[in-house]
Parts: C-alpha cells; sequence; structure tokens
C-alpha cells in the first residue's frame, strides 16, 4: 500500500485493511513478533501543514520525509518511517495516531505497508 493505492479500487475500511495487510505479511512467512521496517503515508493540500504533521510524529522515533506535488500525486506526501513490531495489539493505535495527526493538520492519512521480512 502506498501512494499509488489511491487511484486503485475502493479499499476496506481502515481498521479491516489493517487486519488484511497483517493477513498477508503473515502468509509471506512474517514473524509479527520480530520488529520490521513499517512505512506510515499522509496527504496534505500544502506544504506548511505537510511539514507541521512531519514535526508532530518526528519525536515518537519516525524518520520522516515531506514531498512536494508531482505528476501523479497532487498533495504533499509525508512519509514516516520505522522499525517495529505491528500486529494486533497495536495497529489500531499507529492508525488513531496517523488518522489523528493527519487530522490535526488538514490532512488525510492513507495507510502503511511494512516489509514481510524484518
Amino acid at each position: 500500500m502506498g501512494f499509488l493505492d489511491r487511484f486503485r479500487q475502493k479499499r476496506p475500511p481502515g481498521p479491516e485493511l489493517d487486519l488484511l495487510i497483517l493477513a498477508k505479511l503473515r502468509g509471506r512467512g512474517a514473524d509479527l513478533t520480530k520488529p520490521r521496517h513499517i512505512v506510515f503515508f499522509s496527504y496534505f493540500a500544502d506544504e506548511a501543514a505537510a511539514r507541521s504533521a512531519a514535526a508532530a510524529v518526528e519525536p515518537a522515533g519516525y524518520e520522516v520525509t515531506v514531498a512536494a506535488p508531482g505528476e501523479d500525486v497532487r498533495e504533499w506526501a509525508v512519509r514516516a518511517e520505522t522499525t517495529r513490531v505491528v500486529d494486533e495489539s497495536n495497529v489500531a493505535a499507529f492508525r488513531a495516531q496517523f488518522e489523528r495527526v493527519a487530522a490535526e493538520h488538514g490532512g488525510e492519512y492513507d495507510g502503511w505497508e511494512a516489509a514481510a521480512e524484518p
């Protein structure tokens, strides 16, 4: 999942999608008890909002990048990366954190992806 998913067919609701991603990771042999590279995606109408949102998540230990709009994506993109365990016990908390930050800065949380191998 990522920025190109915004142009594909409709996805299931957020929590349902999170569980689907976890199931796909398990299907690829992922041991979800081990930390892995995770990327969270959010989009904002302007640079100030994107940078403000990035500054809000950085202190939590995320490596954050902000990208200007381009040909395929017409919004400012914020990509927050980390290496942590992600499973059913915490995926809802990740979603809540990024949805809250996006809403507070007038943006939209688009989801996450994770490496199958740590």
